[in-house]
């Protein structure tokens, strides 16, 4: 028996089937996880729907896959040296990749998503994910983020700066930004080490600066910053309504994850992939949305702006005018009584092993349920905090 064999043997009851489907994009993801532990990395190989679902800023490749077929764009496919054009094997695909619709995707694609056939080729041969190589621009490495996840915000900033001297900015709904002078990327990390809240700054003629956060047209996020950037909206006692809005949203989820545990006799065991343990949302009171949607300095802002718009920047310029004709700027306090009334905060679980535990951390002197383990015993947390504009699994408000 060779080394791979004993190891698959080994790890083998981790997984729901007895063993790793490397095309379900969660067994895929377990197994790169344990080898990666191993000091393994695995090399660059075919594309997977974990690729382009996680809930981070992946969403954005469903785009690029959009961009390249109606631009005629050739494909690597899965051998690594063939390249093909393709199309979908049916047109309404390309609204629901253009626009990022993740649920609906993965409804079309079910359980065996990676070998469905969303695409074909020229000669009429249809393709799934799985017959497509993983380029830079579809996850793959080396790509640089000016070519991947920073192209919304490389293409405003560069059409900005298209035009020399004092501008005004119309974006697609409208919205008038006067006398900017020019458009800067937003460098670096938040004090966090997080991904800063602002992505784009906009210097105005008479000094003032304007903060942008920009996000595809289905974001995975919304302010918040997990729950690092909740630590640090509440560190040194600052913002203790907040604070406590988190201390009750954990308790409660944890208490509601208890009883489903007691009830199903799961007490003890890898709740993975049980959908009887759904992701939980409440509802943000309107009292604390203002805070977690600017943000502070520390985490990269306060925001003013919220840019919202396809990743691949579009737009003319006319004498002084630079006009962008698929995405709107929107003032936050405009963004916030649109979206204020249907702002969630939620629960999520991650990927891999999950375990329900009674372990607890700390948040700026308050005890939070940690609620998910990644082992019986284990004190990796497998849950994550976010906020979005609409609820995630269940409503436990």
């Amino acid at each position: 028996m060779n080394l791979i064999e004993q190891f698959l043997r080994k790890v083998s009851y981790k997984f729901p089937k007895g063993y790793p489907d490397i095309n379900d994009p969660k067994d895929w993801l377990m197994l790169e996880g344990m080898l990666k532990g191993m000091g393994i990395k695995l090399y660059e190989g075919v594309l997977n729907w974990g690729d382009l679902s996680s809930a981070s800023r992946k969403y954005y490749r469903l785009g690029v896959i959009d961009d390249k077929i109606k631009q005629g764009s050739p494909f690597t496919l899965a051998d690594k040296t063939t390249e093909e054009k393709l199309q979908y094997t049916d047109e309404s695909y390309s609204e629901l990749f253009a626009n990022q619709k993740v649920e609906d995707i993965k409804k079309i694609g079910g359980t065996r998503i990676n070998k469905f056939p969303f695409f074909k080729t020229s000669s009429g041969k249809e393709i799934g994910f799985n017959g497509l190589f993983k380029t830079k621009e579809l996850g793959g490495t080396g790509g640089s983020k000016a070519e991947t996840t920073e192209r919304q915000e490389r293409g405003l900033v560069d059409l900005i700066n298209s035009t020399e001297g004092s501008k005004t900015i119309i974006s697609k709904n409208g919205y008038k930004i006067p006398n900017v002078a020019k458009a800067g990327k937003f460098e670096g990390q938040s004090s966090t080490g997080t991904e800063p809240y602002s992505d784009i700054i906009l210097y105005l003629e008479d000094g003032t600066e304007l903060l942008v956060s920009a996000k595809g047209p289905s974001a995975p996020s919304l302010g918040g910053g997990g729950i690092v950037g909740i630590r640090a909206l509440t560190k040194e006692g600052n913002n203790p309504e907040l604070l406590e809005f988190i201390k009750n949203f954990y308790n409660k989820a944890y208490q509601f994850y208890k009883d489903i545990a007691k009830k199903e006799g799961l007490e003890g065991e890898n709740l993975y992939k049980n959908k009887l343990f759904p992701d939980v949302s409440v509802k943000v009171p309107d009292s604390l949305i203002t805070t977690l949607v600017r943000g502070t300095k520390d985490m990269g802002g306060p925001v003013d702006l919220y840019y919202i718009g396809s990743m691949d920047v579009e737009g003319t310029t006319q004498g002084n005018t630079v006009n962008i004709t698929n995405g709107s700027f929107i003032p936050i306090t405009d963004f916030i009584e649109q979206k204020g009334s249907k702002l969630y905060a939620h629960i999520r679980k991650r990927d891999g092993d999950i375990y329900l535990t009674d372990k607890t951390k700390d948040l700026n002197g308050v005890t939070l349920p940690l609620i998910f383990s990644n082992s019986p015993k284990g004190k990796g947390t497998q849950s994550r905090f976010g906020m979005i504009d609409k609820i995630r699994g269940v409503d436990i408000t």
